[in-house]
């Protein structure tokens, strides 16, 4: 270990709690499983360096190099004249290293950046502003060609074939927070139009073809809530299941209230069999594919507020996660080997944001670290800066966004040690 490397895990303790030092994570084969990490800040101020969002991977297939953004500011929602610098960071040295640039990006989402499943060691996939329509774009980050795609990225499949697609404009219309400046949505005053909804976008060609409407999701829902005839549907979310067979998505409205309202609907790729998994109305929020049919989400279950839920697609019947300790609202995502969940929770009252792991086997949950995140307005609002937990391809890592002692927005890379015995 290097002396800066030293010097900054020294800085770390000063600031960071860890979990219970006994605790160790299951490797493979192995028959004991409690976690222990050491927290490592990976970027250097004074920009800000973050991926922006969760369950998704952002290294390399060599496990070399990470994806991220760097900004030159976090005090505002970026304007459509404000890009960010996309960019690689050695995960070694921490040293970023700028590729290219892009105009649609946001502090919760990022540019929704992906590696390229057919070329994960060259190939980048982000979101990108042409005129005021969003598009995306295949960028090789050793020749510098890049490839248009004439619709944004919302979801990319795991064998590289298709992505998921969302107007940005309606999404900007309606919550800025996930959208990008300058977007236009081309249908402002329909409540639930059916031109548009969920896209499949072919990587390859660049067709893209509408599956999910909102007309469709209307008429699931109106007979049901008879109040959604005026109100405006969008979506912000969408994933595919590990073998891109089937998707999940997100319907949002508006409330009377002023709090968003949340359904949670999976369809076939071709927008077949159509379900919804949670009701409308229940304020689903954040969720993870743990295999082909398993889902988790964190959703008001039977008036007890955001809790953690594990359900199978397609099947009554409802799993209320971690016995009280996971009775929060997450970033939750799994492991690649589907035992353990990583998320997320925001201390309003100690101005901390807490990194943690649940082991599905053991029903256990360990802290791995409380850091602290300086001001409210980090903690929640527009300028909030959630760890958005994201593991590495091994599962012995998660990368996540945090602030670092002098208040800029720096990758964090939690390490997880294995142990046998």
């Amino acid at each position: 270990m290097n002396t800066s490397r030293r010097r900054l895990l020294a800085q770390m303790s000063a600031w960071c709690t860890l979990g219970p030092a006994a605790h160790r994570l299951r490797a493979a084969g192995s028959t004991t499983d409690r976690p222990v990490g050491t927290i490592e800040r990976l970027t250097q101020g004074p920009r800000h360096h973050f991926f922006g969002y969760y369950g998704i991977c952002p290294w390399d297939r060599s496990g070399r190099r990470l994806l991220c953004l760097e900004s030159p500011f976090q005090d505002h929602l970026p304007g459509p004249e404000e890009p960010a610098v996309i960019g690689l960071v050695d995960a070694k040295t921490g040293t970023f290293s700028g590729v290219t640039k892009t105009g649609a990006w946001n502090f919760q989402q990022g540019a929704m950046l992906h590696w390229n499943p057919l070329q994960p060691e060259t190939e980048i996939i982000h979101n990108d502003h042409d005129g005021d329509e969003v598009i995306s774009v295949i960028f090789d980050i050793n020749t510098g060609r890049k490839r248009r795609l004439p619709r944004a990225v919302s979801a990319v499949s795991h064998n590289g074939r298709y992505a998921l697609s969302m107007t940005y404009g309606r999404v900007g219309r309606l919550r800025k927070v996930v959208s990008y400046a300058g977007t236009r949505d081309p249908n402002p005053e329909a409540p639930h139009p059916d031109n548009d909804g969920i896209f499949l976008m072919d990587l390859t060609t660049g067709q893209a073809r509408l599956i999910v409407s909102f007309q469709q999701v209307y008429d699931m829902l109106q007979a049901d809530h008879p109040e959604l005839a005026d109100k405006h549907l969008w979506s912000e979310h969408a994933v595919f299941n590990r073998s891109d067979t089937r998707f999940l998505f997100l319907a949002r409205t508006w409330g009377p209230d002023g709090r968003l309202q949340t359904g949670m609907f999976t369809a076939n790729l071709d927008g077949s069999d159509l379900r919804q998994v949670i009701p409308y109305g229940k304020s689903v929020s954040h969720f993870d594919w743990r295999n082909d049919r398993e889902i988790v989400a964190t959703f008001n279950l039977q008036g007890r507020g955001a809790v953690h839920v594990l359900f199978t697609d397609g099947q009554d019947g409802y799993r209320h996660l971690g016995g009280g300790r996971l009775d929060f609202d997450g970033h939750c995502t799994f492991s690649p080997d589907q035992r353990w969940l990583a998320t997320d929770r925001g201390n309003g009252q100690k101005l901390t944001r807490s990194l943690l792991l649940y082991d599905l086997q053991r029903e256990e949950c360990t802290t791995l670290a409380e850091l602290d995140m300086k001001e409210k307005r980090f903690l929640s609002g527009d300028l909030r800066c959630d760890f958005h937990p994201r593991w590495s391809r091994g599962g012995d890592a998660i990368c996540f966004d945090a602030l670092d002692p002098a208040g800029t927005r720096q990758l964090h890379v939690a390490h997880l040690q294995f142990a046998g015995g």
